[in-house]
């Protein structure tokens, strides 16, 4: 969904922006994004590219805040639609390998939207989005935390007041606290080693619909277990300096208590997540 210039410039303009862009009712992810940029840069016509762009909107709204956007997608149809949904942008269909059709040192920012978990070769692309930002450039992302022990502890918790509940939660009792012992143990040796390994996970077509229409989106069809802690370490050692690493609202959650938590929760532990990190060298 995009929004409106005059919905933009509301949300630039008032106090606690970021709080009003991730609480707005389009995309909690964008907003968080958007917010990022603001506070580390200003866009001075730079390049950006929207990796991942899906149907193009976030391009487009990158495009209006000063950033000569490309967005560029794996999946030819999402260009295809990106294209005749705003035709004065630029669209790029990838490959299927992690390399990009990029120079260099090409942009000055890059976005990243809940796509991440879905590239089978996580630590390349991470890679070559590293290699075609300018030093000093800005990497934004948001991803859901499939390793936290909270989403299948809640899952057990609440089990016998809501009966469904979405990919990674387990679904019996047994599952979900196989699933809490295995989070807690990645959790605590990932945090020991600091040593990024990118567990690969086996997507879940088949509740693919039952997922979407409860409104978890794409977590489903994930192709390796997503976590914080992977990417924040595998990013400095590809020589980035984490900026942001926290929880932010998700959209498929009703609590307002439970959105307000995953702010302030360890990075490790809420989901989804928002990381924005520069490009030091």
């Amino acid at each position: 969904m995009t929004i409106s210039q005059q919905t933009y410039h509301f949300y630039n303009q008032s106090t606690g922006y970021l709080q009003r862009l991730e609480d707005a009712g389009w995309r909690p992810e964008y907003g968080a994004a958007l917010g990022a940029l603001k506070h580390y840069q200003q866009p001075n016509g730079g390049a950006a590219l929207d990796y991942g762009c899906g149907v193009g909107d976030l391009t487009a709204i990158l495009a209006r805040t000063g950033y000569q956007a490309v967005g560029a997608d794996i999946s030819l149809p999402f260009v295809h639609s990106a294209q005749a949904r705003h035709p004065h942008l630029p669209f790029v269909a990838l490959g299927t390998g992690p390399a990009l059709p990029f120079g260099s040192d090409r942009f000055w920012a890059i976005t990243a939207i809940n796509t991440i978990e879905h590239v089978a070769t996580p630590a390349q692309t991470l890679r070559e989005l590293h290699r075609v930002l300018i030093a000093g450039g800005l990497l934004v992302m948001t991803f859901p935390n499939l390793a936290t022990p909270l989403r299948p502890l809640k899952r057990f918790v609440t089990r016998q007041r809501r009966a469904r509940y979405g990919p990674e939660s387990g679904d019996s009792a047994a599952e979900s606290l196989r699933l809490v012992a295995r989070n807690s143990a990645l959790l605590l040796t990932g945090g020991l080693s600091r040593q990024p390994r990118f567990q690969p996970r086996q997507p879940d077509f088949a509740n693919a619909e039952r997922y979407r229409l409860l409104g978890y989106g794409a977590d489903y069809d994930a192709v390796w277990l997503c976590n914080p802690l992977d990417i924040a370490y595998h990013l400095q050692e590809l020589g980035m300096h984490i900026l942001q690493l926290r929880g932010i609202p998700g959209a498929a959650e009703r609590s307002t208590m439970v959105n307000r938590l995953r702010r302030v929760l360890p990075a490790a532990i809420s989901s989804p997540i928002l990381l924005a990190a520069r490009k030091t060298f």
